[in-house]
């Protein structure tokens, strides 16, 4: 699945996650964090909330409901899903300067570089970030569930150029005025559906980061 998952991604790229509260997004004092951690049977890993570019957190049951494909869809997914958009990053970017990617997947490549996600390992991305909707949040535009429909969007060449790539789009409206310059691509539905839910930093922080050996699928 994860083989099938990173080659629609890459040819995509070609043309250019219960504990916790739900709804304990993130975190003022929370320093941006990255990478997959684990607690129990659940995974949880860093987002961004679209509506305002703050950080929250989304954990995924192990075993929890997964689809690698394209419509018809099995339930849940064929009922409801909401969009989680994945804005990658080329590996010259400098936007995570001030502050970490969700994701780090270069390493899976070259060994001794930063790789702290089991997903998207795309040649040539530093690594990425998961913009969500959070509960209560379609009433400012966002868009909320359980179920994740997962868009992938990468820099164009002009934003390679350009240097838009050295800045973190943080919400929907960045990625759309991102997509009305050119400086990304439309999204690509990658058609990759899977569970989580919201919860709060602390979870986050309670749990153990995992690692993955370079080349691991």
């Amino acid at each position: 699945m994860k083989l099938r998952l990173l080659l629609l991604v890459a040819a995509g790229a070609s043309v250019a996650l219960a504990i916790g509260a739900v709804g304990g997004s993130a975190s003022v004092d929370l320093p941006w964090q990255t990478g997959i951690v684990a607690k129990g049977n659940v995974t949880i890993e860093p987002a961004v909330n679209y509506t305002d570019g703050t950080q929250t957190f989304l954990l995924t049951p192990n075993n929890s409901p997964v689809f690698d494909g394209q419509p018809p869809l099995p339930p849940p997914f064929k009922n409801v899903s909401a969009p989680l958009y994945l804005v990658t990053y080329p590996l010259g970017s400098t936007a995570d300067a001030k502050a970490p990617f969700n994701c780090y997947t270069e390493g899976f490549f070259t060994q001794g570089l930063p790789y702290n996600c089991n997903h998207a390992q795309i040649p040539g991305i530093k690594g990425h970030d998961h913009l969500v909707g959070v509960p209560g949040s379609k009433s400012l535009g966002g868009d909320f569930n359980v179920q994740w429909h997962v868009f992938a969007t990468f820099f164009t060449q002009k934003g390679i150029t350009d240097g838009a790539m050295n800045t973190r789009i943080l919400t929907l409206d960045q990625l759309d005025a991102a997509q009305d310059a050119g400086d990304v691509t439309d999204f690509v539905d990658i058609g990759h559906y899977f569970n989580c839910s919201v919860v709060s930093g602390a979870v986050y922080r309670g749990a153990t980061p995992l690692t993955f050996a370079t080349g691991q699928r």
